[in-house]
């Protein structure tokens, strides 16, 4: 069997003349396209037919078949190009994107090719959609018309969150503490007087208590010292030590140490980067407080309504009040800026539907909440309680 793996670079790259050159046994050349270097080539051929990835057989209570693969040759190839794009990085900046590696699988013989059931399988990281609300946009905006945007701060978390996508948790980590440090260590740096600087600032203990409340364990990650720290509901000063502490270890770890840090193990920082991370998140959140004041989200409703982006939601609602045996029937409206109704508009307004309710019949039951969009008969939902 015959593999081809394709490694892509980042960037455009200019290799102005190149030729194919022996690499592991098999051959490696330059994919170009439009005089730039697209992508790495390697061919290895008499590769066995057990690399190439198979589907396996499901059991009857299974819902999906899964794909199994076991292509050792691939892991050599990924190692190989990772140190030597390290290499070319003390030069250039050069990425190879190893982990998006697309490899084909092609029979030498027409036995082979039958036998192949999957002949080709590419690997990458899934960007997600960034759900962002309209008025988030909006404030942002407005907010703009009256104040510099929070740069210095944003320079560091976006710093941390993008080495944070390219897991490389020891550098998002330290991005991240540097903010804390700038912010909040009042110029200490050693450890005990830095750590005393912050947990002596209430604002900054603020955030790190709201942190803990919020934080998501890394999922794999149960082994790390800050993961064992987490599971024991930490307190703030438990955090803060301990964030000062592995700034010790990721600042100024020297490489000599039995227990030295090494770029190529960054799971053991997974946790430690996302709690880290969560801490500056509140940071820039507190920063882009202008955007939050209530002249901005009137002239956001006013601008929306002079425009015509608006949506009534008509709720009638039946509902008894405690010790009576009749049903009473309200409605409510609630006017939202829009021009269609989503799903997590609708959510939003049956959750404050529902908070209105509580709060203005906190005895009464609530039996059936039926919203349509007034003008249009258009329904959003039915809520049914079906207690007596």
């Amino acid at each position: 069997m015959r593999i081809r793996y394709f490694v892509p670079f980042k960037r455009k790259i200019i290799i102005d003349d190149h030729w194919e050159i022996p690499i592991q046994g098999g051959k490696l050349r330059i994919i170009e396209e439009r005089g730039y270097a697209k992508a790495i080539e390697l061919t290895f051929e008499n590769q066995p037919l057990e690399y190439a990835p198979s589907f396996q057989k499901r059991a009857p209570y299974e819902v999906m078949t899964m794909i199994t693969g076991h292509d050792e040759r691939m892991t050599f190839v990924k190692r190989q190009l990772d140190n030597a794009a390290t290499f070319l990085e003390c030069f250039h900046d050069v990425e190879l994107i190893t982990e998006e590696i697309e490899a084909k699988y092609e029979g030498e013989t027409p036995e082979e090719e039958t036998r192949l059931s999957i002949k080709s399988i590419s690997m990458g990281r899934h960007d997600s959609a960034l759900p962002l609300s309209f008025d988030m946009l909006t404030r942002a905006l407005m907010a703009a018309e009256k104040y510099d945007g929070p740069r210095f701060e944003v320079a560091f978390v976006k710093s941390a969150r993008n080495m944070l996508k390219n897991q490389e948790f020891i550098n998002s980590f330290r991005y991240s503490f540097l903010l804390i440090e700038c912010l909040y260590g009042n110029g200490q740096f050693k450890t005990q007087s830095l750590q005393a600087a912050l947990k002596s600032n209430q604002e900054f203990r603020n955030i790190v208590e709201l942190s803990i409340k919020d934080m998501i364990p890394a999922k794999n990650d149960r082994n790390s010292d800050t993961a064992k720290l987490i599971l024991t509901k930490p307190k703030a000063d438990d955090i803060i030590n301990h964030l000062v502490e592995k700034r010790g270890f990721y600042f100024h770890g020297n490489v000599k140490r039995k227990d030295a840090w090494k770029p190529d193990e960054q799971d053991a920082a997974e946790s430690l980067a996302l709690l880290a991370i969560s801490i500056i998140t509140k940071i820039t959140m507190k920063a882009a407080e202008p955007m939050f004041v209530a002249e901005l989200e009137k002239r956001h409703f006013e601008d929306a309504m002079h425009v015509g982006a608006k949506i009534v939601f008509e709720i009638k609602f039946k509902f008894r009040e405690p010790e009576e045996n009749f049903d009473r029937q309200q409605q409510f409206n609630i006017t939202m800026p829009g021009t269609k109704v989503t799903p997590r508009t609708a959510f939003a307004v049956a959750q404050h539907f529902l908070n209105v309710f509580q709060h203005n019949q906190p005895v009464s039951a609530l039996y059936e909440a039926e919203c349509k969009i007034q003008g249009t008969e258009e329904k959003v939902f039915n809520l049914t309680f079906h207690t007596k």
